[in-house]
């Protein structure tokens, strides 16, 4: 007999190879079971809806991601190859899987459960993570010691989740715009020497 967890694990599994297959407003429960091998009833035990389903994806890979993340980047000193680094492995992330990039950035988004159930505890996480970044740079004299961290880190997340949003509209057939063309490695770059020298 399958464990509660192992069920869980099955369902978010299933439900992510079927939104980047079918899309997410196309995929139905139904299908998202069928592919976990489960009867729509036993899904139903551990997720009432497709949108919580979205959202568990959300934190199952964004957990992950957050993980990786903290491994790669304890064995770094200087806190601007900290910040290369994670932001690297989360456009290495979306670049490997567009329609993964899609479902985050603007499936996720335009969810009602999303708007009135945040899942703060990843997207604080991920965020608090870029603040303590940016103190130990402080603290390294790398930033100005007057450098507000708690704007700073909201003004940095912010430009790279636009620059990510970009980036899927530009690999868009329906929105495939001279205005929309987006170079994710020319944008990071940019981003990167705006915040270490100024504009």
């Amino acid at each position: 007999m399958a464990r509660p967890k192992d069920n869980k694990d099955r369902i978010v599994n299933a439900a992510l190879k079927t939104f980047v297959t079918k899309g997410y407003q196309q995929t139905t429960v139904a299908e998202i079971s069928k592919e976990a091998g489960l009867a729509e009833g036993t899904l139903y035990n551990y997720y009432s809806s497709k949108e919580e389903l979205l959202l568990a994806v959300f934190d199952d890979k964004w957990g992950g991601i957050i993980e990786d993340i903290r491994r790669k980047i304890v064995r770094i000193d200087d806190p601007n190859d900290k910040m290369k680094t994670m932001f690297s492995m989360v456009v290495r992330m979306f670049k490997k899987d567009r329609d993964l990039a899609e479902i985050f950035l603007i499936d996720v988004k335009q969810s009602s459960i999303f708007i009135n159930n945040y899942p703060v505890n990843r997207v604080v996480e991920f965020i608090d993570l870029i603040e303590e970044i940016l103190i130990e740079g402080k603290k390294k004299g790398v930033y100005r010691k007057d450098l507000d961290t708690k704007v700073a880190k909201m003004v940095i997340f912010g430009a790279a989740q636009g620059i990510m949003l970009s980036w899927v509209l530009s690999e868009s057939a329906a929105d495939n715009k001279k205005s929309y063309k987006m170079s994710l490695i020319r944008a990071s770059r940019a981003l990167r020497d705006i915040f270490k020298y100024g504009l």
